[in-house]
């Protein structure tokens, strides 16, 4: 095997640049690549990929996407905040002027005391985002300080997972449901389902692991309501499926294992509960049990292929042919995506899912696969992030998809609204602290809603904003602080989801004119406050640096090299190949009795008592059902709204991270999606102009007729950052006018899938139609 070069010779064309291997930025994207950043002169020129020799499962290569590689554009993009700025226009209309660091690290240390003691602590709320993992840059930064100072209001779950999080457990008890990747070479069937690795990656190299499984005979099946890049490129069958009837359709899989005998009777008698009326648990011994709904005991329904039929829009036959591949090609993975459970009943789609794992056998065991979030066995895998926070004299939190409901109504919000660790609120949120994040504007549910709340200075009396860019949230801002990127200063990643590796970000170039890492921004207000040596401890980024990767050696990876090893190698990373992956609930499958669940049975719970108590049977049913959305083909507002939209992730973003990146933009334009034979009578032609709208808002893009993406649907490609027009319609694609900020029922996570929309050829610009 040929050694690779610490600093090699710069390609033709770069003469004089150097090589640094670094971690890519450490965005929400789904994966945690090794680049190759070639510099000269303090700029970075190009960017390849990881491309060390060897590249087998057991260590294969960390390679980047197109975003990775596109990064350049955006470090050198012209746009990059420069200062330092203070609001003096009106909320909402981006007009600033320059300030000096001092002047701003003295009015947020002002404002956050200000409010502090007008309000209490709770009234302070750094929100969900993703903008930023590596340690030194990203919202953990602003949450350690304000532990420091008399705490703030917390957040629990997230945007991306918060049904798959919740719901997970009520099965297994824990989200450390997955068996390590390489395993899945083993698997005889993997079901790619609402899954699209290709894209967006959901672990660096799943697209790679799949392919391999793959060409070890694997057949691989992809369901989705768009045929994806993994369906393409991956899969050897593409089954559409109607966006918000996933649950339909397992269940309908389940008849026909159960009619036709083919369920794991043994393994279900002596590792689940719940499954018929044999294994009630007490206190629900004449409930109904799972079997009972799926052969319509007590609804009179029997959820047969052909009930499902006209809701999935599968044909009978295929849903039949599934489930017998299902239940028969042993061992299966069944790997649930998150796009299934950003919907009105997310909740369901994944306990649906986990229970067809648990019936057909398929947990326990080598190319078998739980389901669920499933993170990595045996420890949970990637921390992502480890920057000591310190304790938060708040206890209070809040779903964090409900952050506009406590700004509207917080002093009345209590566990009824997903309130945990206080019996209510007691206050409205009134300072928001914004980080690495453009949820509030552009990711939120409702933008036009998002935007009313945020301009009204009565509710959020200071809105701080820390980002590279005048993103849409940023242009609300009080107070705009300049970060610098990750390539500006020191961090370390440590995988994403899955993973046995550290991949070091070492500071390449300087920062861009005034910018500074949101841990100096957050050092400087520390200053102020008075607690600067209590928020630094005397360390620089780099010295966290070293700190966290003692850590990892200490927890994780006992072997790794110390941060001055691992630099002067310039090897960007530390790994550990992994040949024997670890299989999730092996334990338990080989002696159920040691080796319980830490569910309340000790069991597989296909019927959850914990559901059951909460007494709300037509919204959090004991047993996975399918519920029929709130906005649907099937209910009275299809008559004004008959098309559902996605807004799917894509392959040019990182939710709105990219979106001002025209090499990108042009590799792939934002577009409307929509099959031709929803096109056809309305008169529309490929590459029209197309109005979208419902009720909360309107948005006109060019479209892209194609059969990849089912009738009756939508795909709008979500991240594009809004932009309205003087009439309020967004011209640039933000599928966010068109979502809503209702929240699911159980995990109180966004349902943003799930849309309702007319579409029509656009007139000319400005005019509504």
């Amino acid at each position: 095997m040929p050694e690779r070069s610490a600093f090699p010779t710069p390609p033709a064309g770069l003469e004089g640049a150097h090589l640094v291997r670094s971690g890519c930025p450490a965005h929400n994207c789904g994966g945690r690549c090794l680049l190759h950043v070639w510099v000269r002169d303090g700029k970075i020129l190009r960017i390849d990929a990881d491309d060390r020799p060897g590249d087998e499962p057991s260590d294969p290569q960390l390679r980047a996407c197109i975003r990775g590689r596109a990064y350049r554009y955006r470090q050198n993009h012209k746009d990059r905040l420069r200062y330092p700025m203070k609001r003096i226009g009106k909320r909402g209309e981006a007009k600033f002027t320059r300030i000096s660091w001092e002047e701003a690290f003295g009015t947020m240390a002002e404002r956050i005391v200000s409010v502090r003691d007008a309000y209490g602590p709770t009234s302070i709320f750094v929100p969900y985002g993703t903008g930023s993992y590596n340690l030194t840059n990203g919202r953990w930064t602003a949450e350690r300080l304000l532990n420091l100072v008399g705490g703030s209001l917390g957040y629990y779950n997230s945007y991306s997972w918060a049904c798959i999080s919740a719901a997970t457990p009520t099965v297994f008890g824990t989200n450390i449901t997955g068996n390590q990747r390489q395993d899945w070479l083993n698997a005889k069937l993997i079901l790619m389902w609402s899954w699209n690795p290709a894209e967006m990656r959901d672990g660096t190299n799943s697209e790679y692991f799949i392919r391999k499984a793959r060409e070890r005979g694997a057949r691989v099946v992809c369901l989705d309501p768009r045929m994806t890049m993994s369906a393409v490129a991956l899969a050897d069958e593409w089954i559409p499926v109607r966006p918000g009837t996933d649950a339909a359709l397992m269940s309908a899989m389940a008849y026909v294992m159960i009619t036709e005998g083919l369920v794991d009777r043994a393994f279900i008698r002596s590792h689940c509960l719940g499954f018929d009326a044999s294994q009630m648990p007490a206190g629900a011994e004449s409930e109904e049990s799972y079997e009972d709904y799926i052969l319509g005991r007590r609804d009179g329904i029997p959820k047969t292929p052909g009930w499902a039929e006209p809701i999935s829009a599968m044909p009978r036959a295929t849903i039949a042919r599934l489930a017998r591949e299902y239940a028969t090609i042993k061992p299966a993975v069944l790997y649930q995506g998150y796009g299934m459970q950003r919907r009105a009943y997310g909740e369901q789609a994944v306990r649906a899912g986990c229970v067809l794992a648990a019936i057909t056998g398929n947990v326990g065991i080598p190319g078998g696969w739980a389901g669920g979030i499933a993170l990595q066995a045996p420890d949970g895998g990637p921390r992502w992030e480890i920057l000591p926070l310190g304790e938060n004299p708040v206890t209070a939190k809040i779903p964090s998809f409900l952050w506009s409901e406590a700004v509207l109504r917080g002093r009345d919000m209590g566990p009824a609204d997903g309130v945990v660790g206080a019996d209510r609120l007691g206050t409205d949120i009134k300072l928001i602290w914004s980080v690495a994040s453009n949820i509030l504007i552009n990711q939120h549910g409702n933008v036009n809603r998002s935007a009313r709340i945020l301009a009204d200075e009565s509710r959020v009396e200071f809105l701080a904003v820390q980002d590279n860019f005048m993103t849409p949230t940023a242009r609300f801002a009080d107070l705009l602080l300049p970060a610098c990127t990750q390539f500006e200063t020191w961090g370390v990643q440590d995988g994403w989801k899955y993973g046995e590796e550290v991949i070091l970000a070492p500071k390449i170039v300087e920062p861009a004119f005034e910018s500074k890492s949101d841990y100096a921004i957050c050092a400087g207000i520390a200053a102020k406050l008075g607690v600067e040596p209590a928020y630094t401890e005397g360390r620089d980024e780099r010295g966290w640096v070293e700190w966290a990767m003692d850590h990892y050696r200490k927890t994780r990876f006992p072997d790794m090299p110390t941060l001055d090893e691992l630099e002067a190698s310039n090897s960007g990373m530390y790994v550990r190949p992994v040949t024997e992956p670890a299989v999730a609930f092996a334990d338990f499958r080989r002696d159920p009795q040691a080796h319980p669940l830490p569910t309340p049975s000790g069991k597989i719970e296909i019927f959850s008592k914990r559901l059951f108590d909460l007494k709300r049977p037509d919204e959090i049913p004991a047993v996975p059902k399918y519920i029929r959305e709130w906005e649907s083909p099937f209910g009275p507002e299809a008559a004004a709204f008959p098309l559902q939209v996605i807004g799917h992730h894509a392959l040019s973003r990182v939710h709105s991270i990219h979106d001002n990146v025209p090499e990108l933009l042009e590799a792939f334009p934002q577009r409307i999606f929509m099959n031709p034979l929803d096109a056809d009578p309305r008169g529309i032609t490929d590459g029209d102009p197309v109005r979208v709208w419902n009720d909360r808002g309107a948005l006109i893009l060019p479209v892209r007729l194609t059969s990849r993406v089912m009738p009756g649907v939508l795909a709008i490609p979500q991240g594009a950052w809004w932009t309205p027009d003087r009439a309020g319609t967004d011209r640039r694609g933000n599928v966010n006018v068109l979502t809503s900020e209702r929240w699911t029922p159980y995990a109180f996570g966004n349902a943003q899938h799930t849309i309702m929309a007319q579409a029509a050829k656009a007139g000319k610009p400005g005019r509504r139609r």
